[in-house]
């Protein structure tokens, strides 16, 4: 946890109450980068930081549905035309990983958080985790992120071959922010999140080219249903991540799709209800473009409008299972093309996976 002077305490306290949380670290290997000390400016950690600002202490710490149509907020949260002061270099095909902490001690030494004492959990257990990319054309730490394209790649909603941990289910509980599905299977990428110490593990695709991106680290917590109060619905943290790529490959980013097109502000996704799906988890699609296939051009992600997306059955797609997925089409292809040898006939079924949409 960041030391805070005593004389912002009380201002600091406010926030705190507010702020739902930010990313405390991230790794690559046995590199290290602090997260930027939103709360307090002067913080040495903010002259070193890769990892932009996410709100403004005395603003708004996440976006709701009234924002999903505005770039300036969706882009970077708060931080579109503030860049971080640094990069962080990680080598194409290699992982980062992102520690978020929470704002409040809601969660601190209770079952199921992973066994974290160092500093705060992450205090949210139900809601969906995007990891988008883009280019800086350049410099990440003068580049103005407000109207870049994203392109998606990877995501994961809710895994219903996996069950939450009582320990974690019982401690939401007395929260109180009651874990749903109530009982049964049904792992929601965030309780995953939160389980592992409040970590989430993002892979650099391996072909990218060498050059500064900007990944765009999101989670997406949907406990709050959207009623009449303007500040209920999904709630966005959105963490910008600059980061240097080398030893990359000759696989340039797609134009991608601006932020203020990745969701509806009248979509399924803003209206979602985990109250009311207990019934038909494995329906729940997963919001947002598909994700990029680095060595295919087959599940680029549209440009616009991109809410409805390709869902795979356990809800946890990455690239890995994308490129699995293109294989097993191809292959499929093949076989029925080789058992209609003899005849003046190729088969022109598409390779179909099961769709999902929230639409």
């Amino acid at each position: 946890m960041y030391s805070i002077p005593l004389v912002t305490a009380v201002l600091v306290t406010v926030s705190l109450v507010a702020g739902h949380g930010q990313v405390n670290r991230i790794t690559s290997g046995s590199a290290s980068n602090a997260g930027p000390n939103q709360y307090w400016a002067g913080d040495s950690a903010n002259s070193k930081t890769a990892t932009r600002v996410m709100y403004k202490a005395s603003g708004p710490a996440y976006v709701l549905f009234d924002g999903f149509a505005d770039n300036s907020q969706m882009s970077c949260e708060g931080s579109a035309k503030s860049p971080a002061p640094k990069t962080f270099t990680v080598a194409a095909g290699n992982e980062i990983d992102v520690y978020w902490e929470g704002a409040t001690s809601e969660l601190k030494g209770k079952s199921g958080t992973g066994s974290l004492a160092a500093y705060n959990p992450w205090v949210h257990a139900m809601g969906f985790v995007f990891d988008y990319i883009s280019s800086c054309h350049g410099d990440c730490t003068t580049f103005d992120a407000t109207n870049a394209g994203w392109t998606k790649i990877a995501h994961a909603g809710i895994d219903t071959g996996q069950t939450i941990s009582n320990a974690l289910r019982e401690t939401m509980k007395n929260k109180p922010e009651e874990y749903f599905p109530t009982s049964g299977p049904g792992l929601w990428a965030m309780a995953k999140l939160v389980q592992n110490g409040s970590k989430w593990t993002i892979r650099v695709p391996k072909t990218l080219k060498s050059g500064q991106y900007i990944i765009r680290h999101e989670l997406a917590a949907v406990h709050n249903p959207k009623t009449s109060d303007p500040s209920s619905g999904p709630q966005l943290y959105i963490a910008c991540i600059q980061v240097d790529v080398t030893n990359g490959g000759d696989t340039s980013l797609p134009t991608g799709t601006q932020a203020k097109d990745l969701y509806r502000p009248d979509g399924a996704f803003a209206n979602i209800d985990v109250t009311s799906l207990t019934a038909s988890f494995f329906n729940v699609a997963i919001p947002g473009p598909a994700i990029w296939d680095s060595s295919s051009s087959l599940l680029s992600p549209r440009d616009s409008n991109a809410e409805a997306s390709v869902a795979n059955t356990s809800f946890n797609t990455t690239e890995k299972t994308a490129r699995t997925k293109t294989k097993a089409c191809k292959e499929r292809r093949s076989t029925i093309k080789h058992a209609a040898a003899g005849r003046a006939h190729r088969s022109s079924l598409p390779c179909v996976h099961r769709k999902n949409r929230l639409a």
